[in-house]
């Protein structure tokens, strides 16, 4: 059976993913999560010294336990994956759920994939985790003359590093569209979240010398995924 500390650490965990207590905010009181949980102080201080070590809270004295930002961060001045970003960030990434399957290229894919219509595409259904939280919803599309044999694959993880290393794929660029949404009741549910919860959408088309190869479509939770970008200054 699972120790009274880590139920607790779990419980507060996904509170603070899921916002009930946003960044900023200060947990109860120990006294107050005792008899929240039913549990000694010496439990309360264990979870508590959890959420320290892995980014959720500090404690400030005479102060209280404040929840702070754990934020994945992409830079838009590169091409890097989600999963790479959150673990930058501390996360522990994970996927909950893969299927595989090929479709035939609808019209708007076809054009942005620069194929005919009803070329085959693999596209790959996943949910992302992160510290065994749902963060994102992501589809990616492949051309699949590209990926042989992909279908077949076990739960995908990293798909760029895949595509790297089997297929010898490796993108010199992306175009990415970024835009904010609420949940719909479908991505509420699989995200854990309740609807209209913020979400990032991203739209992004990766290409091998400017030849598109894949499409990704994600939904991510905004509450726990931001980008920047730089810019250099011109010069007087």
């Amino acid at each position: 059976m699972e120790a009274a500390y880590k139920r607790m650490y779990e419980a507060l965990k996904r509170q603070i993913v899921h916002k009930e207590y946003p960044v900023g905010s200060l947990l109860p009181p120990e006294p107050e999560l005792e008899k929240e949980f039913g549990v000694s102080r010496t439990t309360v201080r264990r979870a508590i010294e959890l959420l320290v070590r892995d980014g959720y809270i500090i404690v400030k004295r005479g102060f209280g336990t404040q929840v702070i930002s754990r934020k994945a961060i992409q830079n838009l001045n590169r091409l890097t994956s989600i999963s790479d970003s959150l673990e930058k960030k501390g996360h522990e990434v994970g996927i909950a759920s893969c299927y595989t399957e090929i479709v035939s290229a609808d019209k708007e894919k076809a054009r942005t994939l620069a194929v005919p219509e009803g070329t085959p595409l693999v596209c790959i259904h996943r949910i992302r985790t992160a510290d065994g939280v749902p963060v994102s919803i992501e589809e990616n599309y492949i051309i699949a003359s590209y990926v042989p044999g992909i279908e077949n694959e076990d739960t995908i993880l990293r798909l760029y590093a895949l595509l790297k290393e089997k297929y010898g794929i490796s993108f010199t660029g992306s175009r990415d569209i970024i835009s904010a949404c609420g949940a719909g009741f479908q991505e509420a549910q699989l995200l854990e979240v309740p609807p209209k919860t913020a979400l990032i959408t991203v739209h992004r088309v990766c290409s091998v010398r400017e030849r598109p190869v894949e499409l990704d479509l994600v939904r991510i939770v905004a509450n726990i995924y931001e980008f920047e970008v730089f810019f250099e200054a011109p010069l007087e």
